[in-house]
């Protein structure tokens, strides 16, 4: 006989313990389904941006290059403009210890022209992680962008623009990498009084801010001394026949002829006051002769002229000693390994200035205010080519604004030394 109450107890129990382990298959999948949203929660977490809380992304900044990157007058920036991407790239390469930022580093090509380089300052002032400006390299390009520079609280650090009057604008956010038209005119003129000593000195520029405004100095210093000297004679750049102003070198009689100026025309100007008999006619200028252009150009006329430089080359100063000549002969070599050329004019003062920002963000200064203060603040900033700290105008403090003499010896220009002291018969 079959036992129903038996049978019927067993089924309640299986039926229960059934029913439990479904109950507990239900708890662990909620359980698992918890688990996956909460994971998925703290990767949501940890992929913020910068400065949340567990962020992990780093923060991108810009920094802008403005100058001539093609055209006549890119030997004079181009090596400036590369000696930063270097420095940039090394530092996002962890080169220089971690960084709070990633730099983005971007060429505004102005060809040297203010009237090139203002839409393109608007441009660059409306993008918010643009945080720092390396240039504008020109004096005239500088004039008419830095009140929008500065409008908009972006420090710009010029590693070249020479005018004395873009330290009178009053902006705050602006800084001179280099010595100016004043501190590269007085040797100029002390050198051609002193060691050249013509009969009289002939001036003439290519009427810009930084030409008329270097010429008009050595003119006016000359003058003080009671030397013998020409008023400015002034030139259309972008031409290429100068025959009226050499034959009013000619018609002077001076032994010495001072040009401010860039070197697509100076160069031309040395050979055409050759090609006239002028060979014996010493040509000086300042750091707008000093590229590869003055030199191809003028050729074999070229020889013996004379420029002063707030520049100078890497190769020449680490051959004459300097206490950092090691960084000086890396810096070279990484250069070379990457642009496969040596570093040329301003090429030091490029890698400076963009390891000064690099600095400000190591100091985690990455707003355009912070950045600017912590340059202000700034005391003896060693670089590659000289230490760095500016005065309440931006510009750096005398000390550090060293000039250089060179001279086209054989088609190559040839570090003669300190200018002060060679114009002093040193």
């Amino acid at each position: 006989m079959i036992d129903d109450t038996r049978t019927e107890t067993g089924d309640l129990k299986g039926g229960k313990r059934l029913r439990s382990k479904r109950i507990a298959l239900r708890v662990l999948a909620l359980v698992a389904v918890a688990a996956l949203v909460a994971g998925a929660c703290s990767k949501k977490t940890n992929t913020g941006s910068s400065g949340s809380p567990g962020g992990t992304t780093t923060k991108t900044v810009k920094i802008e290059f403005f100058g001539a990157l093609s055209g006549d007058y890119k030997l004079l920036v181009i090596h400036g403009f590369q000696a930063a991407k270097l420095a940039f790239d090394q530092a996002n390469a962890g080169a220089f210890g971690k960084l709070p930022v990633k730099i983005t580093f971007e060429g505004n090509d102005t060809g040297g022209s203010g009237t090139q380089a203002s839409p393109l300052a608007d441009k660059v002032v409306s993008d918010p992680s643009v945080v720092g400006i390396i240039g504008p390299a020109f004096s005239g390009e500088s004039a008419a962008t830095g009140d929008k520079f500065d409008q908009a609280g972006i420090p710009f650090i010029t590693p070249s623009a020479t005018d004395d009057a873009l330290a009178t604008h009053g902006w705050t956010h602006w800084f001179r990498g280099v010595g100016n038209n004043s501190d590269e005119a007085k040797p100029a003129a002390q050198y051609i009084q002193n060691i050249l000593a013509p009969n009289c000195t002939f001036v003439a520029s290519d009427g810009s801010a930084y030409g008329h405004g270097l010429a008009a100095i050595v003119q006016s210093f000359l003058s003080d001394q009671g030397a013998k000297v020409e008023n400015e004679e002034q030139v259309q750049p972008g031409q290429k026949d100068y025959s009226a102003l050499v034959s009013k070198i000619a018609s002077s009689g001076c032994k010495a002829v001072f040009y401010g100026g860039y070197s697509p025309e100076g160069g031309l100007i040395r050979k055409q006051m050759t090609d006239q008999g002028l060979s014996k006619v010493t040509l000086l200028g300042g750091d707008g002769l000093k590229d590869d252009t003055f030199l191809s150009t003028a050729g074999n006329a070229g020889e013996g002229t004379l420029a002063v430089c707030p520049c100078v080359s890497p190769t020449d100063l680490a051959s004459a000693g300097a206490a950092n000549a090691d960084a000086i002969t890396k810096f070279i070599s990484d250069y070379k390994a990457k642009f496969g050329e040596d570093p040329g004019i301003y090429a030091l003062e490029g890698w400076d200035i963009a390891n000064i920002y690099i600095s400000a963000f190591k100091a985690g200064k990455i707003t355009r205010d912070a950045i600017t203060s912590y340059v202000q603040g700034l005391t003896n900033f060693i670089g590659l080519a000289k230490t760095y700290s500016w005065q309440p105008d931006g510009e750096l403090f005398p000390s550090d604004r060293v000039m250089y003499l060179y001279q086209d010896k054989g088609g190559q220009w040839a570090f003669l030394g300190n200018a002060a002291d060679l114009a002093a018969g040193g």
